[in-house]
């Protein structure tokens, strides 16, 4: 019981270390931090009240209040914690009204009735913990909160353009199984080092992808963007495509930066939902895209390019403060000319085609 007590015990300070970390983090957007604090204060309160079982667990009649106390606390917000982490990295306003939510409520009133229907829990004239006949809602609401983790993981990967999505799908798995054994071995207490241990990882993932993502436009960024280059320059082809904002510095001058910023967040969603077919996106300048793909044929190239300038022209019948984009690519044969010429080529091709542009505008 001692040792037990003392590996929970550092594990609670291991993680209030991280949460520390992550609200000194100016990097992480604000909603991933807040939720990412959310589920580290819920998991030291449930870390602490499992503490307490421990300790108070056949104690005696006069200790039974405290035991039934930790116990509900455990067993009634330990679900939530999945879908917190959930919250954290899902991109878009988090709801937490949809069906997969309803069996945690279910089960936090299931548990706080326990104490007297022995529902989820029985606990007894020993002050000794016994599972309730319908322990099985615990299971059901548990099993549901990790299926909306598995839901916002896949979305994630999709998001990030599957880069590393096998690193999201390892963390999904640890935290599954190291939670699993507790259920189905009451006595393997692994549960709470298994949550600490991939929230960290989960934590050390994203920092990792904020320095490589552009919040604006949810696209890779430059540094994304140089270090994808230096890989496709060991292959042996790639397709580099550059993406430029005709007279964008007019835009931010005559509508402000607010506007600006909409435009480019805009020309970023357009060109992630065609490009991203084909290639990897990012916003390597204030105006100026890329897109680098290691597969994508002359035809592929110019497939998209049709459907990306019917999207903007589209977009501009919408709203004419969006500006025209203009494109350039070439292709990249390590048998002939170094990366960079070949990105050089693009940018040429892409000032003839802007040029031209302009020409036929007038």
């Amino acid at each position: 019981m001692i040792n037990y007590m003392g590996i929970n015990i550092v594990n609670i300070l291991a993680i209030s270390v991280l949460s520390y970390m992550v609200y000194q983090n100016e990097i992480i957007d604000a909603k991933m931090k807040r939720y990412f604090l959310l589920a580290i204060g819920v998991t030291i309160l449930v870390t602490a009240s499992e503490i307490g079982t421990v300790y108070f667990e056949g104690t005696g009649k006069s200790m039974r209040i405290c035991y039934t106390i930790f116990n509900v606390i455990g067993f009634s917000i330990s679900p939530i914690i999945p879908v917190l982490l959930s919250a954290a990295f899902c991109n878009r306003r988090f709801s937490f009204k949809n069906l997969f939510t309803i069996p945690l409520v279910i089960n936090f009133v299931f548990t706080v009735l326990s104490p007297k229907f022995n529902l989820i829990f029985n606990i007894s004239s020993q002050n000794t913990y016994e599972r309730g006949n319908y322990f099985i809602v615990y299971i059901i609401s548990y099993i549901s909160s990790m299926l909306v983790l598995l839901k916002e993981t896949v979305k994630a990967t999709g998001r990030y353009e599957n880069k590393n999505r096998f690193t999201l799908y390892l963390i999904f798995v640890f935290i599954f199984i190291g939670t699993t054994i507790q259920i189905l071995m009451p006595d393997v207490h692994t549960t709470w080092i298994s949550v600490s241990l991939a929230m960290t990882i989960y934590y050390a993932y994203f920092c990792e992808l904020s320095e490589k993502y552009d919040v604006l436009t949810n696209l890779f960024n430059r540094r994304a963007y140089e270090h994808e280059l230096q890989r496709l320059e060991e292959l042996e082809n790639a397709a580099i495509i550059i993406l430029d904002v005709d007279d964008f510095k007019e835009i931010n001058d005559t509508y402000g930066h607010q506007c600006g910023d909409q435009c480019l967040s805009g020309i970023g969603e357009i060109i992630k939902d065609t490009f991203g077919n084909i290639g990897s996106c990012y916003r390597i300048g204030g105006d100026e895209f890329s897109v680098l793909s290691e597969s994508a044929t002359e035809d592929d190239i110019l497939h998209t390019l049709s459907d990306f300038l019917y999207r903007i022209e589209t977009y501009r019948t919408e709203d004419s403060r969006m500006p025209w984009v203009s494109i350039g690519y070439a292709f990249y044969h390590k048998s002939k000319v170094p990366i960079e010429n070949v990105v050089e080529e693009a940018d040429k091709q892409l000032y003839n085609y802007k040029k031209q542009h302009k020409l036929n505008s007038r």
